[in-house]
């Protein structure tokens, strides 16, 4: 005996849509997770477009008889601009406000002329490619020799980020030579550290 089973129309009308419907969803799924992925490739190739990399160098030069220019200069070897948020600098470990606080840590004798050239640092934006000068002493030779025989005690933290709000921090400890290299760490801004920050 063979049992027969009739299925309405309407039913498979509906069944035919719900598969449709489900197919549809899991394209649609796909397409979405791909476009993702896509959309995190181009971020972080479009990041790689606009990362900046801070170095503090020194230039120096003279001869037997002495230096006859000294310079502290921040460089931007990365891809786009370096925005500075905070500036440490330090001498033997105490870190100061301004240069005439320094000045007075690193105890320049009163018979030397003060004599500098500075560049304002803070919210300063420094654009891939170029340099900045931060302080030149090349006015004075009495002085800037004085202050290069003790920059081996000198430090200077610089915390910066991106246009896309990545943290960095750039330190050099010692300027007294060429050997001191800069070191470059990547961030959390909560780590940037309530210390004396340096407002000249």
């Amino acid at each position: 005996m063979k049992i027969k089973i009739k299925i309405e129309p309407n039913l498979l009308i509906a069944l035919g849509v719900l598969i449709t419907s489900f197919a549809s969803l899991f394209v649609c799924i796909s397409q979405t997770t791909i476009m993702s992925k896509q959309n995190q490739i181009l971020m972080q190739q479009t990041k790689a477009n606009a990362w900046p990399s801070l170095s503090i160098n020194t230039w120096s030069f003279g001869d037997a008889s002495g230096l006859d220019g000294y310079k502290i200069r921040l460089s931007n070897k990365g891809t786009g601009p370096a925005i500075i948020q905070k500036v440490i600098i330090k001498y033997d470990g105490k870190a100061v406000k301004n240069w005439i606080g320094f000045y007075r840590e690193i105890k320049i004798p009163l018979n030397i002329p003060h004599s500098h050239t500075i560049s304002e640092l803070s919210n300063q934006i420094i654009s891939a490619n170029e340099e900045f000068q931060l302080i030149d002493w090349s006015s004075s030779k009495k002085m800037m020799q004085y202050i290069h025989d003790h920059a081996d005690k000198i430090s200077i933290e610089i915390y910066y980020k991106s246009v896309f709000n990545e943290f960095w921090v750039v330190k050099r400890e010692g300027l007294k030579s060429g050997f001191e290299k800069s070191t470059q760490t990547k961030i959390e801004e909560s780590k940037i550290p309530n210390a004396v920050f340096f407002e000249e």
